[in-house]
């Protein structure tokens, strides 16, 4: 696999990451100072597409492990994603909640086990990284075909909202499962995609406009969630993101973006921190009035202050908040693959 095309995954993924983090901002910026900014219609734009997207990149390269022994996947697969969520469902706890957890850490203690089966909001998509992986393991001898079929039925079943299992797992399961399984089926499909769109540059960025006006046309009718519609976005809007990393990688100064991305989880683990510390700043000093410049401030800091804070704690004992420790994994484990939460350098993965 070639490193251009090792960036273009990076730059999609930094898109993905910065939208999820001024996704946050904006609603919980907003019912903080009880006002809208002019970020909360671009976040409702990217609602269609943000997390299909994000968890179809996730499913690249899963091929490389998901056939391996089954001590390795649930080390790699399991284990690792379950170590960081529960690191950081204790830190997040008692970074947000530090006056539940001396008041009363009784009940500081059932929400973090509560946590353990109901998600927290800023923990759900790592969570779900657990669901996924889990379920594709059981199932990946099915015929391909036939599983992303029942997936996408499913997905359009719960569109309909006739179904709510009354679960948050197995809802998130049900609607953006089809999204996880086509990245990891159709892999070979994605590469040959952005190879071929990587070849019409001139004229990329025409169908990327027309794809943001018809895509913001459904959000503004009100039936981007609608069934088959919301599939199709999806999709679509991920694909747009696939082209549209391919030509940020072209710009050498937007690098911020793909580096941003190689270092999505982290940023995904970290930025609800400082995110919340700025937004109480902001809103102690009156910035209401110019709600969606705070907001844009506040996302591009949280981000910011995060990788700034992974890169003064790597090499110190606060390396264990993205690095799982050698003695937590599984003994037959140790010795392969990468216990952190960055990816794979370019050379793993020039068998795809």
């Amino acid at each position: 696999m070639q490193q251009g095309r090792i960036n273009w995954i990076d730059q999609a993924k930094g898109v993905c990451i910065v939208l999820i983090v001024a996704m946050y901002t904006t609603s919980s910026y907003g019912d903080l100072v009880q006002h809208d900014s002019w970020l909360t219609p671009i976040v409702a734009w990217s609602s269609p597409f943000l997390f299909p997207t994000f968890f179809v990149l996730a499913a690249l390269f899963l091929n490389l492990s998901l056939f391996g022994s089954t001590k390795h996947f649930f080390d790699r697969k399991i284990l690792h994603f379950a170590y960081f969520y529960l690191v950081w469902l204790l830190i997040q706890k008692a970074a947000l909640d530090a006056s539940l957890l001396v008041n009363d850490p009784a009940t500081f203690i059932a929400e973090v086990l509560r946590a353990l089966v109901e998600p927290t909001d800023s923990l759900l998509l790592v969570y779900m990284l657990i669901v996924f992986h889990a379920v594709t393991r059981f199932i990946r001898f099915l015929p391909a075909r036939k599983v992303f079929i029942a997936a996408a039925l499913t997905q359009i079943a719960f569109a309909t909202g006739w179904i709510d299992t009354g679960w948050n797992v197995a809802n998130v399961l049900g609607a953006w499962y089809v999204f996880f399984f086509a990245g990891f089926v159709a892999a070979p499909h994605v590469f040959e995609f952005a190879e071929r769109v990587s070849g019409h540059t001139k004229h990329l960025w025409s169908v990327l406009l027309g794809w943001t006006v018809a895509n913001a046309a459904f959000v503004v009718l009100g039936v981007s969630g609608l069934p088959v519609i919301s599939l199709a976005l999806g999709f679509a809007g991920t694909a747009a993101v696939m082209a549209l990393g391919i030509q940020l990688g072209r710009t050498r100064w937007l690098s911020m973006i793909g580096y941003a991305g190689r270092h999505c989880l982290i940023i995904y683990l970290t930025f609800v921190i400082p995110m919340t510390v700025l937004q109480h700043g902001f809103a102690a000093n009156g910035q209401i009035g110019n709600a969606g410049l705070a907001c844009l401030v506040i996302s591009l800091g949280a981000v910011v202050l995060t990788l700034v804070f992974y890169r003064l704690a790597r090499e110190t004992p606060l390396n264990v908040l993205y690095r799982r420790p050698r003695r937590l994994r599984l003994m037959n484990a140790r010795n392969n693959g990468s216990a952190s939460l960055l990816p794979p350098p370019p050379t793993a993965a020039r068998n795809v």
